[in-house]
């Protein structure tokens, strides 16, 4: 496994990051995303589609949709599941898009079911340093570690600014 840690990072730097990575994305991916409360996780999410040449600004937390599915080069299914308990997770029927779906699968508080997920699933997790700054580790599992040159990328990226 490859973990990537980035201090500093204001919310510029952020969708920067999920831009960046959805780049290496080939489909089939999972992505865990954690942290708390206003961390930035849709921010990230913000990012991912903007780097797919969407319109970023159509993302919106699915706290209460609990899926949106953003179409583009791949197709990004954005769950939260902070305010959902296990049957209802579990009608959502996220396991046949896990087996089946060419997409990506970016979770908002998929840590509470930190076993459901695939072994190969990419962990993002966002900590609040303060109000305009966070940490973002990056865990990148063997069997996608062509992903490390994304990290490569944000971080040439990061130094340049």
């Amino acid at each position: 496994m490859t973990v990537a840690k980035f201090r500093g990072l204001d919310e510029t730097n952020l969708k920067e990051l999920g831009k960046t990575l959805v780049k290496y994305l080939r489909g089939r991916e999972t992505l865990v995303l954690v942290g708390e409360l206003g961390s930035g996780k849709t921010t990230f999410v913000k990012g991912m589609v903007g780097g797919m040449g969407l319109n970023e600004d159509v993302v919106r937390s699915p706290t209460f949709t609990l899926m949106n599915v953003y179409v583009g080069r791949i197709t990004i299914y954005h769950l939260d599941l902070y305010r959902l308990e296990k049957p209802d997770f579990l009608l959502f029927d996220v396991e046949s898009l896990i087996e089946e779906d060419e997409g990506v699968i970016v979770v908002e508080w998929g840590d509470l079911y930190e076993n459901f997920w695939p072994e190969s699933s990419i962990r993002v997790k966002i900590e609040i340093e303060s109000e305009n700054e966070r940490t973002v580790t990056l865990e990148i599992p063997e069997e996608v570690n062509y992903l490390v040159e994304a990290v490569r990328e944000f971080e040439e990226k990061v130094q340049g600014s």
